[in-house]
């Protein structure tokens, strides 16, 4: 039996693929899919989503957004997917130290350098 996994930016649908399996990077860790998983939704972390299809396994970098299990279906909205094969681990490891020297005065300023260095941090796990 197959899940049928889509992940939407809002550019387009970037994925539409079955899988024996998929793990979702949630905002709080992994999360194991396989068919007939009981019906969720939630946060998407920064991270790798990883599926398991029959001609091997594909990864993706997901930036965030969130995730619905219904039936047999995994959809993932996301603000953006890249093939880990494309991600490069000197500008990630850039990213994070960019990350880490922006300016956290401000509560706004503070949020948002915690989900650069987050973002960041996915991206490099991700690329290695």
């Amino acid at each position: 039996m197959a899940i049928r996994c889509i992940v939407v930016t809002p550019e387009r649908t970037e994925l539409d693929t079955e899988a024996t399996s998929v793990t979702l990077p949630m905002f709080d860790g992994s999360l194991g899919v396989l068919p007939n998983r009981a019906p969720m939704i939630g946060r998407l972390g920064y991270g790798k989503l990883e599926l398991e299809t029959s001609a091997g396994p594909q990864r993706f970098f997901v930036d965030g957004g969130f995730a619905q299990v219904e039936g047999n279906t995994v959809n993932l909205l996301t603000s953006r997917s890249i093939p880990v094969d494309l991600l490069d681990v000197g500008e990630a490891e850039k990213a994070l130290a960019e990350a880490l020297d922006m300016s956290a005065r401000t509560p706004e300023q503070a949020q948002l350098r915690e989900t650069a260095i987050r973002r960041a941090r996915g991206q490099l796990r991700a690329a290695r």
